[in-house]
């Protein structure tokens, strides 16, 4: 379960006080009462009943602390354990976690004995080595059901016996599925049921999520009232095709050998020559996502019947440097042969082995070996991997996008699934549901929701009402706001020169963009703009750099604003363009794709035209907030601030980066963002990343408007529930602390601080026909507001779906307000949260999440562009550093020197490199001020 929130309640003078851990949070100050109201159906399921009595909780112990968790299931599973547990039980099986505690009715004595796995499976022990286990269980204490009820009538403040009770039910609900289907965390999926194959190494399938919440106990609908709730969901996840290893391996490195040769693929694994002496290949790197991975053996021995049945597990393959460049294979690896019957020892070949005992001659010799922890060595061909093991890599672009066409289904295909879900989950025949007493109402919920008024939205010189649609056309439209300058120093700049894109082609898209962008209001001076190929063997830095140059002179004033063109998608690339125009220059870029170059569509360059619009200080529209057009949409100052922390991919040693944004202009449609390293795996923004980066934002704002702000919303994205009293702790409080160092008198600001999250499974669906809550593909209309059944018993928390969904199912945001010093209305609230997603910078529709929020995390990635090292280093980060490291623990085994790669970048640091600024000391003050408080990022 996800952790829940703590409160006090005083039973004389019937107030409460709603607290997370130490920190106060609001009570829900009402509901909202504009727009119309709605029906809709929630993918959430009542419980209707469930146990009214204590429940007793043990303490089970297995072997060691250390004990491994196949293991571990083994005893519990074991005849010995279940036959002793049922006789004291009355026969009815106990629930157990999978680990440590276990629960149960009836309350036993304690049991302490040893279990003998060789016995229990009917096999020899090993020599000195048999597989014996000691077992115990201890009754510990009493699980207090009645918890439930007392804390959701508000008779009792949360505490653990309510958390422990909520555990026990959700462990409750998922024995049985779990005895039955593939579990991955909180989801099943069935053996051979929805699945497609991705491509010839993995497939992806389809299963169901479910989760016991705390709810609305007064549903609006009727319906049970008891608080809980069950979330089901579909679940998507990927899985190793069950094949020959060698054919997995192969068709793994398919990148590399598109033809599928076994030949290439023999190549491509021999050692490589490096300054250190042979070391792995890259595409022998790419098998280590195989170790742990499970499998069968083909061959084994007429006599040894249980040979067949018996797992194995990959702990690598094969390599020893002194081999040579023919690598570790099954004929280049020996090992000593004991004769039992003459008691010598015969030196043999793995090849020679697999011939001698097994008649068989092993075809691709030439491949690694599979190296297991216990077992040996096997040629890649004899083993067969085992069915249904999860494939828990990231995807290739190819698999993505199957991946994507596979699990992204409409609102009719994802109900149809939910009750395929529900149906696997066979609640009504659950023994253990109905042993406890649990009941689970199969209907989905049905919840009052209400369908918030969309705003009209100003351009310049006219505005629009796009309705419930959730879109709408800029053709015709022009800016809100322009760029501040007329556009005079700017030009184009090929990377990779003329064969990436020959300048007629370059031209004619010019001419479009240009013809585009003054038809949106852009404000042109020089029409002319420089084309710039990258000469042939120059370097890239100093080939930007001298285009950067001649942007200038071309018009004797310094460059506004560089387009380059690139011909590939390579990050890298990307990131050390960005981070030269940004950092090195203090410059705003635009990249494109050669493949929209050339096609040089009105509707792309629209599209770039608010994007460069944006980065050249203007305005793509606003909502109107008020009688007038120009109105303001606070009625007094207002500072909104989105945060959001991004962290590497594991085994990365970079920095987790910080991202904060800040609205400039009084309608907040125009955010500046800061963003620094925050320490490693920190989720929450540091004080020092407050005390300099916060408030650089904060004294640019106060400098622009002359005065400080009565109302601050601070948005903070990706934290989880039990980091809400965190967030108020530090990041809050370190912001009062450092404006009321800076501006004593400013003492009397209020802050509205609200938690966002889009990870969450609850979903919409509008009834079949009805169109007053549904669009044409039964997604749930922009605006969609739900404030009941599914949300916080008491805290003040909703979610809003304020998007149209393009494709599948739309995915509302769940906003949970800790802070709420403004005392702000409901109706105001939220229509502004809703309202405000359509003034996003680079859109023609509503956005899904708040946009300073949505600001926050494009500033946050971006922010990857701006690490300190050097280009030379190649990538950082991801699959390279691990490879990195454990290259370095080979060399070292192996008596080499460590590479270069592996002194610099394998070693993280106690304390995060910053990132490089925007801008050098050099820039001009004022450039160097527009790009900070500018929309770079964008």
């Amino acid at each position: 379960m996800e952790p829940f929130n703590f409160r006090t309640y005083d039973k004389e003078t019937n107030t409460s006080t709603w607290k997370f851990q130490d920190s106060e949070l609001p009570a829900r100050p009402g509901f909202n009462t504009t727009g119309k109201g709605i029906q809709i159906r929630v993918n959430q399921f009542k419980v209707t009943q469930f146990p009214n009595r204590d429940i007793y909780q043990y303490d089970v112990t297995i072997g060691g602390s250390d004990e491994k968790m196949g293991k571990v299931k083994a005893v519990w599973d074991s005849k010995q354990v279940q036959d002793r547990l049922k006789a004291l039980s009355k026969g009815v099986p106990f629930l157990w976690d999978g680990n440590k505690l276990a629960w149960h009715t009836v309350k036993i004595p304690e049991q302490r004995f040893e279990v003998n796995l060789d016995a229990e499976k009917g096999r020899t022990p090993r020599p000195g080595k048999e597989d014996k286990c000691m077992f115990s269980i201890k009754y510990t204490k009493n699980v207090r059901m009645a918890a439930i009820d007392a804390y959701i009538s508000r008779q009792a403040p949360f505490e653990s016996t309510l958390l422990e009770a909520i555990s026990f039910l959700d462990h409750a609900m998922r024995q049985f599925p779990s005895q039955h289907y593939i579990t991955v965390k909180r989801s099943f999926f069935t053996r051979g049921g929805g699945a497609q194959l991705l491509d010839n190494v993995i497939v992806a399938m389809k299963g169901v999520y479910s989760s016991m919440r705390l709810c609305s106990p007064n549903p609006s609908s009727g319906g049970s009232g008891t608080g809980l709730a069950v979330n089901v969901d579909v679940a998507n996840c990927c899985f190793w095709i069950p094949q020959d290893l060698h054919q997995a391996a192969r068709n793994m490195c398919k990148d590399k050998n598109r033809g599928l040769s076994y030949e290439v693929f023999r190549d491509l694994l021999l050692p490589v020559n490096s300054k250190a002496g042979l070391t792995y290949s890259d595409t022998f790197k790419d098998l280590r996502k195989m170790a742990k991975l499970k499998f069968r053996v083909k061959y084994y021995a007429k006599n040894d019947t249980r040979a067949s049945e018996r797992i194995h597990t990959i702990k690598g393959f094969t390599f020893e440097q002194k081999l040579g460049k023919l690598g570790a294979n099954a004929k280049t690896v020996t090992f000593k042969l004991k004769d039992r019957a003459t008691n010598t020892e015969t030196e043999i070949s793995v090849y020679d082995y697999f011939k001698k005992k097994y008649d068989v001659n092993t075809q691709y010799w030439q491949l690694p070996l599979v190296v297991t922890a216990r077992d040996g060595m096997f040629p890649m061909e004899a083993c067969i991997l085992e069915p249904y093991q999860r494939y828990v890599f990231k995807l290739n672009p190819d698999q993505t996008s199957s991946m994507i066409k596979f699990a992204v289904t409409r609102p009719r295909e994802r109900l149809q699934a939910i009750q395929n879900g529900i149906n696997m989950l066979k609640w009504s025949q659950d023994p253990c549901l109905q042993h406890y007493g649990i009941k689970i109402d199969p209907q989905m919920t049905t919840t009052s929701a209400r369908l918030l008024q969309n705003p009209e939205i100003a351009f310049a010189g006219s505005k629009l009402n796009p309705g419930t649609q959730g879109r709408w056309d800029l053709r015709g439209k022009k800016f809100l706001l322009s760029n501040t300058e007329p556009l005079n120093s700017w030009g184009f700049f090929i990377v990779g020169g003329v064969k990436a894109c020959d300048p007629p082609t370059l031209q004619n898209f010019i001419n479009v963009f240009i013809q585009t962008y003054i038809g949106h209001g852009g404000k042109i001076k020089n029409k002319h703009p420089v084309i710039i190929p990258q000469p042939d063997g120059q370097d890239l830095g100093d080939a930007m750099a001298a285009a950067r140059y001649t942007i200038g002179n071309q018009v004797q004033a310094a460059p506004q604003i560089m387009f380059l063109i690139l011909s590939t998608r390579d990050s890298f690339l990307y990131q050390r363009l960005k981070r030269g125009l940004e950092c090195r220059f203090g410059l705003v870029s635009q990249m494109m794709n050669i493949v929209h170059v050339r096609k040089a569509q009105p509707q792309y360059c629209s599209n770039l035209c608010m994007k460069v619009n944006a980065k050249l200080g203007g305005t793509t529209c606003k909502i109107i907030s008020g009688p007038k057009p120009d109105s303001p949409a606070f009625p007094r100052p207002t500072m909104v601030i989105g945060a959001d922390v991004s962290h590497p991919s594991p085994g990365s040693p970079e920095a987790s980066t910080a991202a904060i944004t800040m609205s400039f202009d009084n309608f907040a449609c125009r955010y500046a963002a800061a963003v620094q390293v925050n320490g490693f795996r920190v989720e929450m923004v540091t004080k020092y990343n407050i005390d300099h980066m916060f408030m650089d934002l904060y004294n640019y704002w106060v400098k622009k408007h002359r005065r400080a702000p009565e109302h601050i919303y601070y948005f903070r994205d990706g934290v989880s529930e039990g980091q809400y009293s965190h967030v108020l702790d530090q990041e809050v409080s370190f912001m009062k602390a450092a404006i009321a160092l800076k501006y004593p008198d400013s003492k009397n600001i209020k802050w509205t601080v609200v938690i966002c999250s889009k990870r969450h499974h609850i979903r919409f669906f509008p009834k079949e026909g009805d169109n007053q809550a549904g669009d044409r593909n039964s997604n749930p209309l922009p605006g969609t507001l739900v404030e009941k059944d599914v949300t916080h018993p008491f805290e003040y928390d909703f979610y809003l779906s304020s998007h149209s969904a393009i494709q599948g199912t739309a995915r509302p945001v769940h906003y949970h307000v800790i802070l709420d010093e403004a005392k702000l209305a409901p109706n105001d609230f939220q229509n502004m949260v809703y309202k405000h997603c359509y003034q996003y910078m680079r859109s023609t529709t509503p956005v899904s999440l708040y946009p300073a929020v949505y600001y926050a995390h494009l500033a946050s990635n971006r922010a990857r562009c701006h690490v300190s090292t050097p280009a030379s280093q190649g990538p950082t980060g991801g699959q390279k550093f691990e490879e990195a490291r454990q290259d370095a623990v080979v060399r070292k085994a192996a008596g080499m020197a460590p590479s270069r790669a592996s002194k610099d970048d394998t070693v993280k640091s106690s304390e995060a490199r910053p990132l490089v600024p925007l801008g050098n000391q050099q820039s001009n003050p004022e450039l160097l001020e527009n790009i900070r408080t500018g929309m770079w990022y964008i």
